[in-house]
């Protein structure tokens, strides 16, 4: 009798061990947490105005505010995308990945994926393709959640990023800047 119990014993634990399994590997499949988005650079072409995020509940996260374009957005401009990572000592370190393509609207739709969709939606934007048409758009929320299903590697390195995006002319005249701060945390990962 005290051998069936012991055996039992060590097979429950034994499965209950592999559905815990949580390796602490340095990259993997993440979670987005986003901390924080603002503009970088003083422009007055493609502009920000009192985007910012809002915790609605502890789980969730959204972006509120407009987005001002002076000229439409479209593909005579430069996408320059620069993400720094945070040191292990601490300081932003440049170039953990870097984007720069030609064509900015039709490549920061692709980098976006199905997230452009969200946005479109959100922002009340007239068109899903280019160009985008000069004017004001405004939402009073987009689901950070929803915005996760990007172009971007499904696995990284876990940590704190800084990604800014930069948008050029062919003069290489900074035209638009945006910065959003983030984490990739592991799956089972709490957000801090």
């Amino acid at each position: 009798m005290t051998i069936k119990v012991f055996v039992l014993i060590a097979f429950l634990s034994m499965s209950n061990s592999k559905s815990n399994f949580m390796p602490n590997l340095p990259l993997g499949e993440y979670r987005i947490v986003f901390e924080k988005i603002y503009s970088c650079e003083s422009t007055n072409v493609y502009q920000t105005k009192y985007v910012y995020l809002s915790k609605t509940t502890l789980n969730k996260t959204q972006m509120i505010g407009n987005v001002t374009l002076k000229k439409p957005f479209d593909n005579t401009l430069t996408l320059d995308l620069n993400v720094a990572s945070w040191g292990s000592i601490g300081g932003w370190k440049p170039n953990s990945m870097v984007y720069i393509t030609k064509n900015a609207c039709s490549n920061f739709i692709k980098v976006l994926g199905n997230a452009w969709n969200e946005v479109v939606k959100a922002f009340n934007i007239p068109v899903k393709n280019c160009p985008i048409p000069a004017g004001t758009y405004i939402t009073a929320g987009v689901d950070l959640e929803k915005l996760e299903d990007w172009n971007f590697p499904k696995v990284y390195f876990y940590g704190k990023y800084r990604a800014t995006f930069k948008l050029k002319n062919e003069k290489n005249k900074v035209l638009g800047c945006y910065v959003v701060e983030l984490s990739l945390i592991r799956p089972w990962e709490k957000p801090i």
